[in-house]
């Protein structure tokens, strides 16, 4: 009896470990290596572009934002986008950052997405020959990323590429809102009261 009440226990101690040990590997997500993984994805890019973009071409990188609100980028699509940017750098491209309007596709008439007019000019203004889009979807193992080069005169994507990247805890505070810290105000010290009844000879005296 004695036996059966230990195996039993022993059984029991086994299983809650394994069970604790599952919910502990399940939480603990290593991050992936942010940089070599955007540095792969211009190098996917470049491989796969249906339309030819010269060594010395103008890139324009947009910040990445989050498909849900187009109006987010938080640090991780910043620092995703200057990631980006460096590798196209690298890879014999120039490259610049633009602010461009939150709604860089439109419909048309026929209901097809193109770049908005005002796109379009703004791009055209620093003779840009590709434009990089990109969102991203954070999950809740994962963080997904889209990418997408445009050729300016048509409009169409010339090369995509889509990836994910571990929520690590490094991914998962790039992700997170941060409060914009507004500027102490600095107070100004009074100025010394003068006192205009004094005359020339008071002041010399």
């Amino acid at each position: 009896m004695f036996k059966k009440q230990a195996i039993v226990l022993l059984i029991s101690a086994v299983t809650a470990l394994g069970g604790c040990n599952r919910v502990y590997y399940a939480q603990d997500v290593d991050d992936d290596d942010l940089v070599e993984v955007s540095y792969d994805a211009v190098d996917e890019l470049l491989t796969h572009l249906r339309h030819p973009l010269p060594r010395g071409s103008l890139v324009v990188v947009n910040s990445l934002v989050n498909v849900d609100d187009m109006s987010q980028s938080f640090s991780f699509g910043r620092i995703v986008s200057d990631q980006i940017a460096s590798a196209f750098h690298r890879s014999g491209y120039r490259v610049m950052g633009m602010e461009l309007p939150t709604e860089i596709f439109v419909k048309n008439d026929t209901g097809i997405l193109q770049l908005s007019d005002e796109t379009k000019a703004g791009l055209a203004e620093v003779g840009a020959q590709a434009l990089l889009v990109g969102t991203f979807a954070p999950g809740k193992r994962n963080a997904y990323v889209s990418l997408r080069v445009v050729d300016i005169d048509s409009g169409y994507f010339v090369a995509t590429t889509d990836y994910s990247i571990a929520m690590g805890p490094d991914a998962k505070n790039l992700l997170k809102a941060k409060p914009v810290e507004e500027e102490p105000k600095v107070e100004e010290e009074p100025m010394p009261m003068v006192d205009e009844s004094m005359d020339d000879f008071d002041l010399f005296e």
